[in-house]
């Protein structure tokens, strides 16, 4: 019995990466484009995944490489948008961390 439960636990694990990838990178699309929401998919994918998971820090680890090379520009009006949207990811991450938690601890205890 314990190989059966142990073959069908890895199997939810894969099916949960793989629904995690999609959904985040399907959220990353829909930030770029005005179609698809956004926000509504890249927190179910970042619990699914979890927040340690490689592609979750390396895609924060970009942004925030990203916004730090927008601030130090020489160009006025690119270092302004780059504090502003260092701003505004600090904001969004404050609100946002709070209910990626809670899709966890959900998550968590529905597969438990």
């Amino acid at each position: 019995m314990k190989r059966v439960w142990k073959s069908i636990s890895g199997l939810l694990n894969i099916a949960r990466r793989i629904t995690g990838v999609l959904l985040l990178c399907t959220g990353i699309l829909g930030l770029l484009l005005p179609v698809l929401p956004g926000w509504s998919l890249i927190i179910p994918g970042v619990a699914l995944l979890g927040r340690r998971h490689r592609l979750v820090r390396l895609s924060h680890l970009s942004v925030r490489h990203a916004l730090r090379w927008m601030r130090r520009r020489r160009h006025r009006h690119l270092r302004r948008l780059g504090w502003l949207l260092t701003t505004e990811y600090g904001r969004t991450r404050r609100i946002v961390l709070p209910a990626i938690v809670a899709t966890e601890r959900t998550i968590a205890r529905v597969l438990a």
